[in-house]
């Protein structure tokens, strides 16, 4: 039996450098302390003739950073909007900052020509957010959901197929238990109004009425809005402006530059 050889050879194996797979880049983190963020549009990453957009090296597309929404869970801050020229929608924009505004990271990947609206967060560490796609009409309207507070999201369709919709509003009223209203923009025969219910905390929806009046379950005020932040809009220095509620008053923890760097396409590349 040849031994030796087999040895020799195993300890050559050991010696051998591991390839370890790359690790994950990290998301970039965004510091507020020395002044306005300025998010990057990515305009890389837009598909712009899709959206109806014709930016070009000698005309770009102006983009604007919109905030729609706002969380404070204790030190965890939530913003939720979308990035946009004056003509279409370009991307969904959610950020999370877990030292109370001074930086702030991306938590859910954009999704092309989408925006993002309401929000709310049942306890410190369950929460939804709504939008949807806007080309045109506004359509296939969707829910995020968190169970970290607003640190990762999951992304639930509501639609199997793409159709013309619009959360006008949800609540819930556990971390399971809760509903939404979808105006379908004229788009159903039986009614304007289509109200939805879930018993999975969002993660599936059931149809339980078409009507063209809003249901009743669905009456304005059924969810308190958010107290403890805001976000301001400083048109003259071109911010927006997030505060916090301290004591009686507020306290400016972050601002965010509301006009971003112009899209435009992609150099071209030198010819070979």
């Amino acid at each position: 039996m040849r031994v030796v050889p087999i040895l020799i050879y195993l300890w050559l194996l050991a010696q051998a450098p591991t390839t370890q797979p790359p690790a994950p880049e990290a998301p970039p983190v965004f510091q507020s302390a020395s002044g306005p963020i300025l998010l990057p549009n990515r305009c890389s990453q837009v598909d712009l003739p899709a959206l109806g957009l014709t930016c070009s090296e000698a005309e770009p597309c102006q983009t604007f950073l919109e905030l729609s929404s706002v969380e404070t869970l204790g030190t965890v801050l939530v913003l939720a909007g979308n990035i946009h020229t004056t003509a279409t929608t370009l991307q969904s924009v959610a950020l999370v900052s877990e030292d109370g505004g001074s930086t702030w990271r991306e938590s859910h990947p954009r999704i092309r020509g989408s925006a993002l609206e309401s929000m709310q967060f049942i306890d410190f560490s369950t929460g939804w957010l709504t939008g949807q796609t806007s080309l045109g009409l506004p359509r296939d309207p969707f829910v995020l959901l968190t169970t970290d507070s607003g640190r990762t999201w999951r992304k639930v369709d509501l639609f199997a197929e793409t159709r013309v919709g619009v959360i006008e509003d949800f609540a819930f009223q556990s971390a399971k238990r809760g509903w939404l209203l979808v105006d379908n923009k004229g788009s159903g025969e039986a009614g304007k109004y289509e109200f939805y219910e879930t018993q999975s905390g969002g993660s599936s929806w059931e149809l339980r009425e078409i009507s063209s009046r809003i249901p009743k379950a669905a009456a304005p005020g059924q969810r308190p809005p958010t107290t403890n932040a805001r976000i301001r809009v400083d048109e003259k220095k071109g911010l927006l402006r997030i505060d916090v509620r301290a004591g009686n008053g507020w306290r400016e923890v972050s601002t965010f530059k509301l006009k971003l760097e112009d899209c435009k396409p992609d150099p071209e590349p030198p010819p070979a």
